[in-house]
């Protein structure tokens, strides 16, 4: 048997192709904002505009989501405590990563005299090591994605209020965002004063590791609800 292709891609490949993890992570869409708690009562509905009535004229402005992130204080902050997370990561598993790499070329310098039974085991026992390797350096790589999910979701939270005011100061009823709108007059775009607003009310968020989403049970079902707390607890 082949020593380099049973035992798959060296190690390295698993720790340190997380180096673009801080590209990949603030590029990914903006997660979900977890279940708000239960609103208010419903205001009573307005009464039905009579036929033919028109409806409001659009005033609307313009936000670039991507932007405020990347430039705010807060989305600065971010990407670096995310860069020295991952740094983290990669000396942290970097020993375990040479060692594991020394004994994959190690196995290789001696394939060609180990009995074939002995060269199996070898090599059985060495995938066995690498993915459980690779299986670490994923599940850090997931905590500290779903860690920045949830700093990004407080970023969101401190956006709301400061759009809202927004929208009202300027008559507005539409907000869309930036990368929807093919031409438009800069004077409709908000950034730069969502920016500034930003990093007043929020220029800092922690960044810690954070467990993942659990994951769908096996065959896609979904997991069991817990069952309801009793009335009063």
């Amino acid at each position: 048997m082949n020593i380099s292709k049973a035992l798959g891609a060296a190690a390295a490949v698993a720790a340190f192709a997380a180096a673009s993890f801080v590209v990949t992570a603030y590029a990914q869409p903006t997660p979900a904002r977890p279940a708000a708690a239960p609103a208010a009562p419903a205001r009573p509905a307005a009464a039905p505009a009579a036929p033919g009535a028109k409806a409001p004229t659009a005033v609307i402005l313009f936000l670039d989501r991507a932007t405020v992130l990347r430039q705010s204080a807060v989305g600065k902050d971010m990407a670096t405590q995310v860069e020295a997370m991952v740094k983290k990561m990669e000396a942290d598993f970097a020993p375990e990563n040479k060692k594991l790499q020394g004994d994959v070329q190690a196995l290789q310098s001696q394939a060609a005299v180990l009995a074939p039974d002995v060269r199996q085991a070898k090599i059985k026992e060495l995938e066995s090591r690498r993915q459980a390797f690779q299986k670490k350096v994923q599940d850090r790589q997931a905590s500290i994605q779903a860690g920045l999910a949830q700093a990004r979701t407080k970023v969101e939270q401190a956006l709301g209020p400061i759009l809202e005011k927004i929208m009202i100061e300027r008559g507005a009823n539409l907000l869309l965002d930036r990368g929807l709108v093919v031409l438009g007059a800069t004077d409709l775009d908000v950034t730069a004063s969502v920016i500034g607003r930003l990093n007043t009310t929020l220029p800092k968020v922690v960044v810690t590791l954070a467990a993942p989403p659990a994951r769908p049970a096996a065959g896609g079902a979904p997991a069991t609800p817990a069952a309801p707390a009793a009335p009063g607890h």
